[in-house]
């Protein structure tokens, strides 16, 4: 895993500037915007056609696999509100991305204010007709707002935005062996690869046989909740919970500071910890890299 470069750190706090994306709904808007990028990162169609580089403040669309390179970080921020930082070597598609959300949460509702006294008033000059207190609540279009994303190869952090807190259903990441469902939160994934699955946290929670991580996904929550569903349910898993697995794989929830990794067989193995080379090279807060 490659370390987060010094110099990105130092080019984040004085030289970005965040500035909200304007909701959206239309299919040909931009999903989001480019925050940050440390190396060379890129963004294309999934047959590779269409490829252009990426820099700070270009729009990202739904449809296109953004791709990071060695010792490249890449900041996206969706229209919804949500950040995605992306870890070096990492290819991550935005399968379909629709925002009615408004763009911004609604607003609280006003204090209550005590009823005046009416006053008596002259003919010459009649009291105003008062005018309604609006409803503080906020409109929703009748199309559903969905942001569905996959993640091909490396790893990410995510803080949801206003679509995965409000309409939960129709947020999802998908990986190669597990999909990701939330409820609002602040959450990170990986795909194992020889480094994870030489990871002493990682070994000693599948009893020494590393080499069974590889390709499966490291999932850890920071805030809030994930339900990490496997692909596939395993057969002796299967055998005892036969309900469990008849239409859907193995599905397990995680709260802040727990981990789990989902194996190619369906399995899915908690961590007593975070994996340590996710200690040594954390991801950083997607929020606070551009604030």
């Amino acid at each position: 895993m490659t370390s987060l470069p010094r110099a990105c750190a130092a080019v984040a706090i004085a030289l970005i500037a965040c500035s909200a994306m304007p909701a959206t709904a239309a299919s040909d808007t931009p999903a989001g915007t480019v925050l940050l990028v440390t190396g060379r990162a890129t963004a294309g169609n999934l047959d590779t056609t269409g490829v252009r580089e990426l820099k700070k403040d270009d729009p990202v669309f739904a449809g296109e696999v953004i791709s990071s390179s060695a010792n490249t970080y890449v900041n996206l921020r969706f229209s919804d509100g949500a950040f995605m930082l992306l870890r070096p070597n990492t290819r991550f598609v935005i399968e379909a991305y629709t925002d009615n959300t408004g763009g911004a949460e609604p607003a609280p509702a006003a204090p209550a204010t005590p009823t005046p006294t009416p006053q008596p008033t002259s003919a010459a000059a009649p009291s105003p007709t008062p005018k309604p207190t609006p409803l503080i609540t906020a409109t929703r279009s009748q199309s559903p707002s969905q942001s569905f994303f996959r993640l091909l190869k490396g790893g990410f952090r995510t803080i949801s935005g206003l679509i995965g807190k409000r309409d939960p259903d129709e947020y999802r990441v998908a990986t190669p062996v597990a999909t990701i469902g939330i409820r609002g939160t602040d959450y990170l994934a990986v795909q194992c690869d020889t480094t994870c699955a030489q990871d002493p946290v990682i070994r000693s929670s599948l009893a020494g046989n590393g080499d069974s991580a590889i390709g499966g996904t490291v999932v850890g929550v920071i805030a809030g909740s994930v339900a990490v569903q496997g692909q596939i349910c395993p057969e002796e898993y299967s055998r005892q919970h036969p309900d469990a697995c008849q239409e859907h794989g193995l599905e397990t929830v995680l709260k802040p500071s727990e981990y789990l990794i989902a194996l190619r067989d369906g399995q899915q193995v908690r961590l007593p910890s975070s994996p340590h080379f996710l200690t040594v090279d954390p991801f950083p807060n997607p929020a606070g890299l551009c604030q």
